[in-house]
């Protein structure tokens, strides 16, 4: 009987590409379907409107009228990022930062979202700041990805605010409210132009993408930050600012809130707990489904749980959750932190069905982050997060990419 399963394993991995199974004890053949997803029990959500600072005196933009002027690299560049394992029969597009952006160690990027405004595709990714940014605390980059378009692979930073001053400011000169938004912005889903980021022991924060304001910019700039009372805005030298317009505080028990990605239906919101197995082994990981209604508004019934499988830890549960996309009932799950490596890479994009014993998993790039699923274009896009000598002992060449594989290869 052992000949033979192995030799079903190895026929179904040669006449497949797209099943690249990295560990033949999750393969697809022993992934039963035995429940859905439960109902989570003392799990609420509070909406809190924080839009009252947003004054008037000047004009709300949309992500078409930001001006942008970085580019990025397309191509098959991207594939050759430290630890980019994903077999070339699942690749479809990959794009690579400019120079400074790539090997930056100032901000880490996390999130990855997109959406379609007049035609125009775009990608939307979070960072948050380090070594010396972090009290200027996270930012978004729109990303123009339409290959016919005037803009294609341009992109700017636009730097995250939100009403709250800090108690005490050292490293810059913090003006009337308007003051930086400090979060690991781990995840970001988007809705109907809002904009939910993944705030750790918070919940989600909202924004609303046709509220981009235009502020004053030189160098004069780069260490204020605010509204002064004359009415000038600073943004640490950034051109645009995205206000924070409210956020959901999620209480009992979801917490950490390590990423966030819209459901393939468009009516939840899916988050998953980040824990390593290393280090929180004796704690079960869960992934959260958030109903939403038309509006965009999380809502406090029907809200479900999942607790994914996972045989490469001792457990047996998913560690490492960096992002999350659900389907039906299948999520796919962006995971780091494997005890095994597989092609130079301890990522893996694992498959867990409801109720199933064990993930399906697949290669996945060195450092890789959050998931975003664009339907029309059949891709399941994801980026790494390391500037160069970062994340592994030896002191590799790592850097950053944002790639989209096939994503009917994985289902």
């Amino acid at each position: 009987m052992k000949i033979l399963r192995f030799a079903i394993l190895a026929l179904s991995v040669m006449l497949s590409a797209c099943t690249e199974i990295v560990d033949t004890s999750a393969g697809e053949l022993s992934e039963p379907v035995v429940a859905t997803e439960s109902p989570a029990s003392g799990i609420s959500v509070n909406y809190v409107n924080t839009s009252s600072y947003i004054n008037s005196g000047f004009s709300f933009l949309n992500p078409t009228q930001v001006n942008k002027n970085r580019v990025a690299t397309g191509g098959s560049g991207y594939t050759q990022v430290y630890g980019f394992n994903v077999p070339e029969a699942n690749r479809a597009r990959g794009i690579r930062w400019n120079s400074d952006d790539e090997t930056t160690n100032h901000w880490r990027p996390q999130g990855i979202t997109g959406f379609k405004k007049n035609g125009i595709r775009y990608l939307l990714i979070t960072w948050y700041g380090q070594n010396g940014s972090e009290h200027k605390g996270s930012r978004i980059t729109l990303m123009d990805i339409s290959p016919s378009s005037s803009t294609y692979l341009k992109y700017r930073h636009i730097l995250l605010v939100q009403p709250n001053i800090p108690g005490s400011v050292s490293d810059y000169t913090q003006y009337d409210t308007y003051a930086p938004l400090d979060i690991h912005a781990g995840g970001v889903a988007y809705y109907n132009d809002k904009l939910y980021i993944a705030s750790t022991n918070l919940g989600l924060r909202v924004f609303d993408l046709n509220k981009i304001i235009e502020v004053t910019t030189g160098d004069a700039t780069k260490t204020k930050c605010g509204k002064t009372a004359g009415g000038t805005m600073y943004a640490f030298n950034y051109r645009y600012i995205l206000p924070q317009v409210g956020y959901n505080d999620i209480n009992g028990g979801a917490n950490p809130f390590s990423s966030v990605q819209i459901n393939d239906a468009g009516d939840e919101l899916w988050t998953a707990q980040y824990y390593s197995g290393s280090s929180a082994s004796s704690i079960v990981p869960k992934i959260y489904g958030f109903p939403i209604n038309s509006g965009g508004d999380m809502l406090n019934s029907g809200i479900s749980y999942v607790v994914p499988k996972n045989s490469l830890f001792a457990d047996n549960h998913a560690h490492g959750m960096q992002g999350i996309f659900r389907k039906g009932n299948r999520t796919w799950l962006s995971c780091t932190g494997s005890p095994s490596n597989s092609y130079g890479s301890n990522a893996r994009l694992a498959r867990y069905t409801d109720g199933g014993t064990n993930t399906t998993r697949y290669r996945w790039p060195y450092g890789a982050e959050s998931l975003y699923y664009e339907a029309q274009y059949d891709y399941l896009w994801s980026l790494t997060e390391y500037e160069p000598n970062c994340g592994k002992a030896n002191g590799s060449q790592v850097n950053r990419c944002i790639f989209a594989v096939h994503f009917s290869n994985y289902e």
